[in-house]
């Protein structure tokens, strides 16, 4: 009885990381073009500082440049981590469950392609933001391979014991 109960916790706690998560990609995908470019270049700047040395002494317009030229493959590199965190969360959350594992990384991924299309729908609306069906795909990238890295630990987890 008290394993049960337990049990259930862990379902509840485990899906409510999700839903966190997906509110925090929410809360990102809120923001107008604008902010979104600041955060990112500020994000950009961080990274800067810790691979190009003496970034904080070159003139400003060329630490921009780096900024701008960065922006791209830093806005698609966050697409990719947000849904890798995703598909992560959902795959834990579904091992608790008796279901086979071709189900789990169905169910695991059609959560995360689900939720990637409703964001870029979501996007339409905010301002200078757009929907771009590319995202749609990075997303379910990112996905696929938090699923897989789950799949991976627990087959080796399950050696294990």
């Amino acid at each position: 009885m008290q394993l049960n109960r337990y049990h259930n916790l862990l379902k509840v706690a485990l899906w409510s990381a999700v839903l966190i998560w997906a509110a925090w990609v929410f809360f990102l995908s809120a923001q107008t073009a604008s902010e979104s470019k600041s955060l990112s270049g500020q994000t950009i700047r961080i990274v800067a500082k810790m691979v190009i040395p003496g970034f904080e002494q070159l003139p400003q317009a060329q630490q921009a440049s780096i900024v701008s030229s960065w922006q791209h493959i830093a806005r698609k590199t966050a697409h990719t981590l947000l849904y890798f965190g995703l598909g992560i969360l959902c795959m834990i959350a579904l091992l608790q469950y008796s279901l086979e594992m071709k189900l789990r990384i169905a169910i695991a991924l059609g959560i995360s392609i689900s939720y990637a299309i409703t964001d870029e729908i979501h996007q339409l609306f905010v301002g200078g933001r757009g929907a771009q069906f590319s995202d749609i795909c990075i997303d379910a990238g990112g996905a696929l391979m938090g699923v897989l890295l789950v799949v991976m630990v627990q087959g080796l987890w399950g050696r294990g014991k």
